[in-house]
């Protein structure tokens, strides 16, 4: 029955994402925030769906979920064009601790 749901969710996210790209007036930056809440959505369900009916040991499934979480992370900074700010603030940091 779960897998009845995640099928007329992604049908749902399908419909919202057909119909914000069709009628949805918006440029530049704001044309991508629809874009990456149906994306975060898609992950989500798509991580439940494996975390759920692919067997495979916790330890393999806790670092396959951090991976999925890092890149997710990456893609929406990366997305709303944070990523370059957040590389130069670490690089300062890394070379502020091998200066001291």
């Amino acid at each position: 029955m779960t897998l009845l749901y995640v099928v007329i969710a992604l049908i749902v996210v399908a419909v919202a994402a057909r119909v914000i790209t069709t009628y949805l007036p918006a440029e530049g930056r704001m044309r991508a925030i629809p874009n990456i809440v149906l994306a975060l959505l898609l992950v989500g369900m798509v991580l439940f769906l494996i975390n759920s009916y692919i067997p495979m040991a916790g330890s393999i499934k806790a670092i396959l979920n951090i991976v999925v979480v890092v890149a997710t992370c990456v893609g929406v900074l990366q997305a709303v064009g944070l990523w370059g700010q957040v590389t130069g603030i670490w690089g300062r940091l890394m070379s502020a601790a091998h200066i001291k």
